[in-house]
């Protein structure tokens, strides 16, 4: 059991140094909206489906990424973003649209913004305080109910599983050049839960043994 133990902690050791080494040098690979990108903005205030200027986006963009993505509560516009779009793609992008919606949008009242990288670190530290927050609730709850299995060994692996399984989540994705993503993110926060899940039924789980020995022996 102790030898099997220790090959978790060796293993688990080794893929969060590579993940580590492999974040170093080459960083996360990353989804176009945390990524550096083009926008162009259109609105019209009949309504816009979102399906049209995709298949306008399609035409004119080609094999380029792109995102479309509705901008108003009620559908009066909507921004395309791709890693690049020029001025003769946007001229296009808007000709089409006239013809489409029968406006007549000018293109050169369309500006090509300029989007920055968004640093992964300050997408993650957003969930930073509300998880060291919450953490902090839990381990205090956890102290109080469990404390007959020992306080320390109960606040240890409190603070440490839920750090670790973070550590290795984001090392896997670093290995195998998953791209850094809102789903990244949801993965984080729901493997946060169910460590806190893990080590309620687990603490419990020893609680009751506990329990069961006193009894036993009385």
């Amino acid at each position: 059991m102790k030898n099997r133990n220790l090959i978790i902690y060796i293993v688990i050791c080794l893929i969060v140094i590579a993940g580590l080494a492999v974040w170093e040098a080459k960083g996360f690979r990353t989804e176009m909206q945390f990524a550096p990108r083009k926008q162009i903005e259109l609105t019209n205030y009949t309504g816009i489906e979102v399906s049209d200027i995709e298949g306008i986006a399609k035409e004119v963009l080609g094999d380029t990424k792109f995102m479309v993505q509705p901008v108003e509560t009620f559908g009066n516009a909507v921004v395309i973003e791709a890693k690049e779009i020029t001025e003769e793609q946007r001229n296009s992008i808007v000709t089409k649209f006239n013809e489409k919606y029968g406006t007549e949008v000018k293109s050169e009242n369309i500006e090509i913004k300029a989007i920055p990288f968004t640093r992964i670190k300050d997408v993650i530290k957003r969930f930073i305080v509300p998880g060291i927050c919450t953490l902090g609730i839990v381990l205090v709850y956890f102290i109080f109910r469990f404390r007959k299995i020992g306080w320390k060994k109960v606040a240890m692996k409190t603070l440490l599983l839920p750090a670790v399984a973070e550590l290795l989540l984001f090392s896997i994705i670093s290995i195998i050049r998953l791209p850094f993503s809102r789903f990244a993110v949801a993965c984080g926060i729901g493997l946060y839960l169910i460590s806190i899940i893990f080590l309620t039924v687990m603490f419990e789980n020893d609680r009751n043994r506990f329990i069961e020995e006193m009894e036993t022996n009385n």
